[in-house]
């Protein structure tokens, strides 16, 4: 894909004195701003008149959108047709002005497979009429004005009129994903305040200092360390069918992707709801943390991550569940364990478990390896878990050896496979072997599957 370095103020001023559009009526603010981040790279004199022409059809794309609707269009620009011709497909989008856009559509190609060769991303100020008709560019602070994305996209080309349309109905989708997410963003980050504050209220069975942990946790994902992508809330009914309790989705309890409109649930039996033990007593830790089986359409690829708590009755019997689904931010993942709600907690448990003296040089080492543990599998794993894991590891530091450690979800729908191999022979071959070894040993599902030396990456079946 083409850097986004700058053209300089003079040669942009040269394109659009030299710009002739077909049409005569495109306005030169239009074409500063559309242009104003073009690669350098891309600007060829020779093409000035291609550049007309991709600007005079974007203008007049432009032209007419219904309020609140993306408009979308995947062509291969014809000479004859457009005015214009290039190696690639293009794809013109405009749409209300929104986080995750740009990032959410090069997503939705990758998944086709398709490779993006240039991206321009203007975000305008337009005036509109009642029926969505384009009347004047505008500043920010006029009245009537409205924020818009403005997306032009070169790919790979693509000669097949069905995989055009395919194109089309997957950023199509992708977009309505970004929309929902976005709008109910405020309100999903309500809900992570509320629920945690509710506990103290519950009979979840946790004392006043775990209710506090639960609740500067919530605090922490509301606090930009989360992407909230879905809502849900469900209770457990009994089934008329089977007389079995099943957990049941609550109508119109649903936002974002979780939208009862958008994304169904199907009831599901009680058996499928885990939760960690807590001690030699029946009573269940009511936060859970793992991944759903879903991969993200907004912002990144993966697998989202699944946060819930589970409401109690009076008798302390699991009544309920309220879901959150989403992304730990990239600042999740890089603060330390000792400043990250829950997991600092579990990291006090795994040390205090162990019998090493925090200031020791074993203790020493044991702290550092659940730091540099993924924060997937500190969030995840069970104090028990990280500490078979973490023992295992320190282990390592006096063997020359290569090792697997494998952790199965909770829900038993993926596994965590963490590899370690001596440094010396470390290298392509070794991994690749790896990791066919790791998909034999799983029936050859599909993985998410890296190995480095000295860090632990996860493997996913599902």
């Amino acid at each position: 894909m083409a850097t986004a370095s700058k053209i300089s103020k003079a040669d942009l001023q040269g394109i659009i004195e030299s710009l002739s559009t077909p049409s005569g009526q495109v306005d030169p603010a239009f074409v500063k701003q559309f242009l104003g981040r073009m690669p350098v790279s891309e600007l060829k004199p020779e093409q000035i008149s291609d550049y007309a022409a991709m600007v005079d059809g974007f203008y007049d794309f432009i032209k007419h959108r219904k309020a609140g609707q993306p408009k979308i269009h995947v062509f291969n620009p014809d000479e004859q047709v457009h005015g214009w011709k290039s190696n690639h497909s293009v794809i013109e989008m405009v749409n209300d002005d929104m986080p995750f856009l740009v990032d959410s559509v090069v997503l939705a190609l990758s998944k086709l497979n398709i490779a993006v060769h240039l991206i321009l991303h203007p975000v305008m100020h337009i005036k509109r009429d009642q029926g969505g008709h384009f009347m004047a560019m505008a500043e920010a602070s006029e009245p009537g004005e409205l924020t818009e994305s403005m997306i032009h996209l070169q790919v790979d080309r693509q000669t097949s009129p069905e995989v055009l349309a395919r194109i089309q109905r997957r950023i199509l989708r992708a977009l309505k994903d970004v929309r929902l997410a976005v709008d109910d963003w405020q309100a999903m980050r309500h809900k992570a305040l509320e629920i945690a504050d509710e506990l103290a209220d519950s009979e979840s069975g946790l004392e006043a200092d775990e209710v506090e942990e639960a609740r500067d946790f919530f605090q922490w994902l509301a606090d930009d360390h989360f992407m909230f992508l879905g809502y849900r809330e469900y209770e457990i009914v009994d089934s008329k069918e089977d007389q079995q309790r099943t957990l049941s989705a609550v109508d119109g309890s649903g936002l974002g992707l979780m939208q009862q409109t958008h994304r169904k649930s199907p009831d599901r039996p009680l058996g499928e709801l885990g939760g960690e033990a807590r001690g030699n007593n029946t009573q269940i830790y009511p936060i859970i943390i793992t991944k759903t089986n879903g991969r993200s359409t907004v912002h990144r690829d993966g697998y989202m991550d699944y946060i819930s708590i589970l409401r109690f009755d009076d008798s302390g019997r699991v009544i309920g569940e309220k879901r959150i689904i989403g992304l730990l931010t990239s600042g999740a993942y890089i603060r330390r364990c000792q400043d990250t709600p829950l997991v600092r907690r579990k990291v006090e448990q795994v040390l205090k478990l162990s019998g090493l003296r925090l200031g020791s040089h074993a203790g020493k080492a044991l702290l550092h390896i659940l730091e540099t543990l993924p924060r997937d599998e500190l969030f995840q794993a069970s104090s028990k878990d990280l500490l078979d894991l973490a023992i295992g590891i320190l282990d390592l530091q006096e063997r020359v050896q290569t090792r697997l450690f494998i952790r199965r979800e909770r829900f038993g729908r993926f596994y965590s496979c963490m590899v370690f191999i001596p440094r010396d022979r470390f290298n392509t071959e070794n991994r690749e072997k790896v990791q066919q070894i790791l998909k034999r040993a799983l029936k050859g599902e599909k993985l998410d599957f890296a190995v480095q030396v000295g860090e632990s990456k996860l493997a996913r079946m599902h």
